[in-house]
């Protein structure tokens, strides 16, 4: 996708980090969001999750980092709580230009979509990274040789216990390879990894 396209897309603030490739279950209960998963159901259409850097997720304009994750809705149910429950799948970056707030207090961004760098062979230094996703993985059926290194490094900051800005920090690096130099640094920070061959 390059990163000339430019659209709207309904944004959805939140206190967590959605990332390509992965999914976030959520539960909807504002009329705002259950209007705009309305719509971007009816519509097959994705919306914006961003990472919220000061307020809350109930506030009408909290304050929310330039670049997010475009999701598409891939589940939902009824809960038992009367409230919709939804998976959210990511699927692009996008940086915000601009923002306007509709009457209802949903948050529209002028967004462009940047560009990932798919179909990239893992790197030789970075290979046991395919292997630990591997290990952590909760699908163990799944053929991971098949995943490319972007993938690979999306999943396991989804899967590592990462903190919300380190994840931000790793969704804003524009390169996989950069991406990789920095989860490598903090996958021998956290004891993840003791020893790795040059």
């Amino acid at each position: 996708m390059g990163a000339e396209q430019m659209t709207e897309l309904a944004l959805f603030p939140l206190k967590t980090v959605l990332l390509p490739g992965n999914k976030l279950p959520l539960k909807i209960f504002e009329p705002r969001y259950s209007d705009m998963i309305a719509d971007c159901m009816r519509e097959d259409k994705p919306f914006g999750i961003v990472l919220i850097f000061h307020g809350e997720e109930t506030d009408k304009k909290p304050e929310i980092f330039p670049i997010g994750t475009s999701a598409k809705v891939t589940d939902w149910q009824n809960r038992d709580d009367g409230l919709l429950g939804i998976t959210a799948t990511g699927q692009h970056r996008f940086q915000i230009n601009s923002t306007i707030i509709q009457p209802s207090g949903l948050l529209i961004a002028d967004i462009e979509y940047l560009d990932d760098c798919n179909e990239q062979e893992i790197p030789d230094q970075f290979y046991y990274m395919g292997e630990l996703l591997q290990h952590i993985s909760t699908h163990k059926n799944e053929d991971l040789d098949s995943l490319d290194f972007n993938t690979i490094v999306y999943q396991l900051i989804y899967l590592l216990p990462l903190d919300n800005p380190l994840k931000q920090q790793l969704l804003e690096v524009s390169s996989c390879l950069d991406r990789a130099v920095v989860l490598h640094a903090e996958l021998i920070r956290l004891g993840v990894i003791q020893y790795i061959k040059p």
